[in-house]
């Protein structure tokens, strides 16, 4: 039974076919590359099949619980299984649940292993992922890596498009400038704060650290004086309170400083990022990778959020986000994906 949310249905029938075929052949791992938050309900079919057959499937990620859209979907059809959600001991379940940060407890043997750094904020580095994978490799009989780009030159690799969204992926903008950021502000990062205030929008500014966030925040509060702007300042360490009174703002912006790097979007709320020294080593290309992602999760009225990366140069993994952003959007383009 397929899930209404399921958009591209001739892509996933496509990819859901390439993965039972790739798993009845000798290669041991499958690539599965694209974009951030696409659905794994193409796991379904696989998965299935190994149950009835009363198989093990390992499926690590980056949640603290189970995949709830993989289990709802298992549910619909009535099947005799059971899973578990593993922190420290072993489980024989047929379906087991575990962190990536508990990935060194898993023991016994699995028929297949999914590794899903897609479905959740990620910021596991590509070194990270490939160390689970070179893990898992002697108690996985087939593993499956599903990420924003091939981690290990082996295997089979298949590409796909966004199954639940037709709408282009976010490409980040870059404006360069000489001015002091935490000083001052360029002309056009202006006119898009200008913009945002006047559309009421909710504006993520990342700045690399707790210094530059007070400063940043003194600027814009003192200096700058916007008006009718709600701006809070929010540390990495900080509880979520003061950005879940954002959301509840209701006709009128509200900007949130931080280095608190995670996922900002919620409900059906749309929101824009601007990173600010967006050229220094604090931010890596996957990273902005899932910036361009959060803004684009839940658009509204066609509305599809701005990721501004602004800084003194363009550095190499500005460039590399932009062109993988590219590539994605040339993927659906190619395909036909697009709905206009």
């Amino acid at each position: 039974m397929l899930d209404n949310k399921l958009i591209n249905l001739k892509e996933f029938s496509n990819c859901e076919s390439k993965i039972s075929k790739w798993y009845n052949k000798q290669s041991k791992v499958l690539s599965i590359i694209t974009n951030p938050y696409n659905t794994s309900l193409i796991f379904i079919n696989i998965i299935k099949t190994l149950i009835k057959k009363n198989n093990k499937i390992l499926y690590v990620w980056n949640g603290e619980d189970y995949n709830k859209e993989i289990l709802e979907s298992l549910k619909k059809d009535n099947l005799n299984f059971k899973y578990s959600y593993m922190e420290e001991k072993e489980s024989n379940d047929n379906l087991v649940f575990i962190n990536f940060k508990n990935i060194r407890n898993i023991k016994g043997y699995y028929d297949l292993c999914i590794i899903d750094d897609i479905s959740k904020y990620s910021t596991l580095s590509k070194e990270e992922i490939r160390e689970v994978i070179e893990y898992t490799y002697l108690y996985s009989k087939r593993i499956i890596s599903y990420s924003i780009e091939k981690i290990i030159n082996m295997g089979t690799t298949l590409d796909i498009a966004d199954l639940i969204r037709r709408e282009v992926f976010v490409e980040p903008r870059i404006i360069t400038t000489r001015v002091k950021l935490d000083e001052d502000m360029p002309y056009t990062l202006y006119d898009y704060l200008m913009w945002f205030k006047s559309n009421n929008k909710k504006v993520i500014i990342y700045v690399p650290n707790e210094e530059k966030i007070n400063k940043v925040f003194n600027y814009y509060t003192n200096e700058l004086k916007i008006k009718d702007i709600k701006i809070i300042k929010h540390l990495k360490n900080n509880t979520l309170k003061d950005i879940e009174q954002v959301y509840k703002i209701k006709n009128k912006s509200a900007f949130i400083i931080t280095n608190n790097i995670r996922e900002y979007s919620k409900g059906d709320e749309d929101i824009d990022i601007v990173v600010l020294f967006a050229d220094e080593g604090f931010y890596n290309y996957k990273k902005i990778i899932y910036f361009c992602a959060d803004v684009g999760k839940n658009i509204k009225n066609k509305y599809r959020g701005e990721v501004l990366l602004v800084g003194k140069d363009i550095s190499e993994d500005m460039d590399l986000a932009k062109d993988m952003a590219r590539s994605y959007n040339k993927n659906i383009w190619e395909k036909g994906l697009l709905s206009y």
